[in-house]
């Protein structure tokens, strides 16, 4: 099993290994700070002695034969509410002296960017070595307490991979063979993506980015000189010094499109790469890449035929993986194989005797995968407990695993302590069902699972009143080292004893969590405020066809669902937080998209139930999902978001809702349903002859949005019998 935290890893295979450290600049300084996480590895090596807080106990670390002291303190890290480790040697010059030399790649590279940082050591941002140069110190027990082996990992000079982004000069680069950068920008400042040129070497490897794809990669044949701007960039506004790399290009055939895989190429941490945290291109010329980037962006194009001088010998690629000087990343599914995935689901679920409305699964798949909460509404007994839990099931998620938990609401929950948990008389915190959930979702054996807990007839009490700490950290969501986080669930101030503050502190909502509510829209239960509508998808199980029986006849795929079950959690976490994370790759579906927004915006205004930016940018999120799997019609998936996100906010007795309506209807019917809606006749006259059409037994029009149409039918008939209408109202 392998543990990783931060700096920290740890393959527990590995005999007597208490842990790897990456090093960095504490390494060379003073020591360095172990993670929690890792304190049960050094209590074990240690046989169960530890230091006693506030003090230290003096440590024998040997490397060759050699002893070196140093000293393992236990300190109550106030700022963070718990107690922490830390092993210092700062007044060992000698052993200092032994990690700067061996470690001189390290070294060389932190002490040359805190030159470049310019700034005084308490606002120098850390400086993180690359992954495909870092080098680390393995800590092995040794039988005797405070007596660790240390074995060192040292960076052997491999080719460093590099990306450029080239555009209208692409061609005329490769003519000449060059790339170039110039030394300062017109305010006469240097840019860090045109100083990379200085560390660009014979034998590296370029990949050359350009109009969405990678067309060219090229190995360097001489390192970067100063030189003045060439001729192929006569045109551009450049100043005229720089510096001039010379390369050999060799076209990819065929371009590699960066949808294929941007995803992926996420996964893998690359500081200062050239993805920002959507999977779009960074604005800039030069960026670090890695080798194991380039072996992951390898195995996702077989049909490229790639150079020889790009493959990794045998040797290497076994050290990756074997000695681990990498951590091989765990990767989402390729775009490609998302509807084949999505077809195995529907299997499993099939071969379980259910079925779901076509799309259905898709619908929620996307909803998922937008924001990981959904709300599932309906009649009772429609089925939509069971999508949840056989939609778990399909990824291997049970509640014999913990990873599915169906958490039934109370109707006198009444605040967030319900669900999240309390501390009784004593001071110890007392966890809430959903509490316990995100605990061990949030463990670095988990990480990679997917947690899904389905919240049962969540509006039995007022979901404002429990679930409002869930909605406003949700709303958190944040970027951080390539991995979603958000702010605490839990406060600190609850939480009084140490094993408390280890065990909930920093507790937030893990990025491998989903949350799934079913609610029944009757007399006893709340309707939702908009809070709570902006923030989820809602999904209807209104029309049931209950002449449906099991059809034994009926060939259903017998592929082996093992292949789901073994998925991650990376299947179904969000790609974009924020639109300018997706905006730059997909910018015509996000404005063609939001155009229509906003003419909807203009109708619903009129009643007050107009979206903001958090309801934009969720459907731009499900319908670039959805173009970039091939799911569905790009009318069928704004049907569906019509549907879920656009008219739940609907609701009233005024002629203006009427118009609305009848505004939305004439949209959703489109010119080819044969339907005419005059929508000043239908304001002051009988409009049943428009909704009956949707009766039982009546074939509907053919509608360019059918489930709005269907749904907006339904909205209008109950308006005029009587006198107030809803979306939940049907």
């Amino acid at each position: 099993m392998i543990k990783q935290l931060r700096s920290w890893w740890k393959d527990t295979e590995i005999p007597n290994l208490i842990g790897r450290k990456k090093v960095d600049f504490s390494m060379f300084r003073d020591g360095t700070h172990i993670p929690v996480e890792f304190h049960p590895d050094f209590l074990e090596a240690n046989q169960g002695q530890q230091p006693s807080l506030g003090e230290g106990r003096k440590v024998k670390l040997v490397h060759e034969d050699q002893n070196y002291e140093a000293t393992l303190f236990k300190i109550d890290q106030v700022s963070a509410g718990r107690e922490a480790l830390q092993l210092r040697y700062n007044g060992n010059q000698t052993l200092k002296n032994l990690l700067i030399e061996t470690f001189s790649h390290s070294y060389s590279y932190i002490m040359q960017e805190r030159t470049n940082q310019q700034a005084d050591d308490a606002k120098r941002p850390q400086v993180v070595v690359p992954e495909d140069q870092a080098e680390y110190i393995d800590f092995f027990a040794t039988g005797v307490p405070f007596e660790y082996r240390l074995e060192f990992i040292t960076f052997k000079s491999k080719p460093n991979v590099w990306w450029v982004n080239q555009g209208t000069t692409i061609q005329a680069e490769k003519e000449e063979g060059i790339l170039w950068a110039p030394l300062l920008n017109s305010q006469g400042r240097k840019l860090y993506h045109w100083e990379m040129m200085r560390e660009v070497k014979q034998g590296d490897i370029i990949l050359h980015y350009s109009n969405k794809a990678i067309r060219y990669v090229s190995q360097v044949t001489d390192a970067a000189v100063e030189a003045p701007k060439p001729g192929s960039m006569a045109n551009t506004n450049w100043q005229e010094d720089g510096r001039l790399v010379r390369t050999e290009y060799v076209e990819l055939i065929p371009p590699i499109m960066l949808q294929q895989f941007n995803q992926q190429i996420m996964q893998v941490n690359l500081t200062q790469g050239p993805l920002h945290s959507g999977g779009g291109v960074n604005q800039g010329y030069l960026f670090r890449f890695s080798r194991q980037g380039l072996q992951v962006l390898q195995s996702l194009t077989a049909e490229v035929i790639w150079p020889n001088f790009t493959i990794l010998d045998q040797d290497e690629a076994a050290s990756n993986t074997e000695n681990a000087h990498e951590v091989i990343p765990i990767l989402p599914p390729t775009d490609s194989t998302i509807i084949t995935l999505l077809h195995q689901i529907q299997s499993h679920i099939r071969r379980k005797g259910f079925f779901f409305p076509e799309h259905l699964i898709e619908n929620f798949y996307l909803s998922l995968k937008t924001k990981p909460f959904v709300i599932l509404a309906g009649i009772s007994g429609t089925g939509k407990t069971r999508l949840v839990k056989l939609f778990a099931e399909a990824f291997g998620a049970t509640g014999n695993n913990g990873q599915f938990t169906l958490i039934p609401v109370r109707p006198d929950w009444s605040d967030p302590a319900d669900l999240l948990g309390y501390k009784d008389l004593s001071g110890r915190f007392k966890p809430g069902p959903l509490t316990e959930v995100l605990v061990e979702a949030r463990k670095p054996e988990n990480g990679h699972k997917p947690y899904f807990i389905c919240m049962d007839e969540m509006n039995l009490a007022r979901v404002e009143h429990y679930f409002s700490d869930l909605l406003s950290v949700l709303e958190t969501q944040d970027w951080q080292e390539g991995k979603i986080q958000t702010q605490d669930l839990i406060s600190s101030t609850l939480l009084d004893t140490p094993e408390d503050q280890v065990k909930f502190g920093s507790l937030g909502i893990p990025e491998n969590v989903f949350l799934i509510g079913t609610v029944n829209m009757d007399e006893t239960t709340h309707p939702f405020s908009k809070k709570v509508l902006d923030r989820a998808n809602k999904l209807e199980f209104n029309y049931i066809n209950l002449q449906q029986y099991p059809d034994f006849n009926v060939q259903v795929e017998t592929s082996d669902s093992s292949d789901v079950a073994e998925l991650n959690h990376l299947f179904l976490r969000s790609d974009y937080l924020q639109l300018v994370d997706a905006y730059d790759t997909n910018k015509e579906l996000v404005v063609r998209t939001t155009e229509r927004l906003v003419k909807i915006n203009a109708l619903l205004e009129d009643i007050h139930a107009h979206v903001g930016f958090r309801v934009r940018d969720a459907i731009c999120f499900y319908m670039i999902y959805n173009e970039r799997y091939k799911l569905m019609s790009e009318e069928e998936a704004f049907d569906w978001q019509l549907l879920q996100k656009i008219l739940p906010r609907i609701q009233g007795s005024h002629s203006s809702v009427r118009r609305v309506l009848l505004k939305l209807m004439k949209e959703a019917l489109g010119t080819g349903s044969g339907v005419t809606v005059n929508i000043e006749d239908l304001m002051d006259n009988d409009a049943s002859p428009l909704y009956l059409k949707w009766a039982a037994g009546q074939t509907p029009p053919t509608a360019k949005h059918p489930q709005s149409a269907r749904k907006l039918a339904f909205m209008l008939r109950r308006l005029e019998e009587d006198g107030f209408t809803s979306y939940w109202l049907s």
